[in-house]
């Protein structure tokens, strides 16, 4: 007697099920259409059909991350793990993570942990343990995602390694008792990071609500910084923000990594809005595409040297050495 082997939507079709907010136009192109796959959990051999792309898991537990015929997303984030980038990964993590303006997060990084964890043998669980450790709950927008990516991720993979970063942080005024909520925060210094975009923040009663805001939290020992799309597009204003905040944080940004380069250029790639662009670390990246930190030039040297033994010989380990 034939056993019926339900079959569960999977893959990039299911980031699409549960509407993931801001996928197309940063890591996927607009108008990108998704193949569709199923996942069956069993560890038998099965007939597929030609054109309809079945998969197999027979990953104990793996089955219970399923909801009305669907594979919920900490399975997914694992299933589509080996498919993106690491920067993309992070990105795709803060969105699945994220907080929409209307209704309730649809996932938490708790949840994404779990999982991974549990599903030992999974083929992306060890790219998506990689990421997880680097995401934050409460984005409310790409370019919040972008910009924590930015100051929270190590020199290693781009950033400028302001770990103490949060996302959506609650404050709560001691006299009046109001709350609000920081886009960025560092609770050491108490420092309020605002990505203030032309689309919700350029109108007078938004610039009006601002600046009360602004005023209130002040008050109260809360150090407000206003960060403008050109900070972020715009290398020399992003130098002078991020040595600012390193300022009022009192940590000091110096590169000491040779993959800050190919992985700085690969954040840069997130802001173009095209999709799919990431850098090969085949393509050298040359000095004028970095900020002027401290160690930059140095660091910069080791790159390319490394770079040149990779680009000639791509299958042998690299062995990094020192600048002179």
């Amino acid at each position: 007697m034939t056993t019926y082997l339900r079959k569960y939507l999977c893959g990039k079709i299911a980031l699409d099920y549960w509407k993931v907010p801001n996928l197309r136009g940063v890591i996927e192109p607009e108008k990108a259409e998704f193949a569709l796959e199923h996942v069956i959990f069993t560890d038998q051999s099965l007939y597929r059909p030609q054109g309809i792309k079945i998969h197999t898991c027979r990953i104990k537990g793996a089955e219970q991350y399923t909801k009305k015929g669907v594979c919920t997303l900490p399975l997914v984030f694992l299933q589509v793990a080996n498919d993106y980038s690491i920067h993309e990964l992070i990105y795709l993590g803060l969105q699945i993570c994220s907080y929409p303006e209307k209704g309730k997060p649809i996932c938490s990084v708790q949840e994404l942990y779990t999982c991974a964890k549990k599903l030992t043998g999974h083929r992306g669980r060890k790219k998506a343990l990689r990421a997880i450790r680097y995401l934050d709950n409460g984005s409310r927008s790409p370019m919040e995602s972008i910009l924590y990516m930015f100051l929270r991720l190590p020199n290693a993979l781009g950033g400028c390694a302001f770990t103490e970063i949060r996302l959506n942080q609650k404050l709560t005024l001691r006299k009046s008792k109001t709350t609000y909520f920081a886009d960025l925060y560092v609770p050491s210094c108490k420092l309020d990071i605002e990505y203030d975009s032309q689309t919700h923040h350029d109108s007078p009663t938004a610039y009006s609500s601002d600046s009360i805001r602004s005023a209130n939290l002040e008050r109260e020992g809360y150090q407000i910084l206003s960060i403008k799309p050109v900070q972020l597009y715009n290398l020399k204003h992003f130098e002078t923000l991020a040595i600012n905040i390193a300022r009022r944080i009192g940590k000091r940004i110096r590169i000491r990594a040779r993959k800050f380069f190919e992985s700085f250029a690969a954040l840069r790639d997130l802001l173009s809005k095209e999709g799919r662009r990431i850098r090969s670390r085949f393509k050298k990246t040359e000095l004028f595409e970095f900020p002027n930190f401290p160690g930059v030039s140095r660091m910069y040297r080791v790159y390319l040297d490394a770079w040149k033994r990779l680009f000639h010989y791509p299958n042998q380990t690299l062995v990094l050495t020192r600048a002179p």
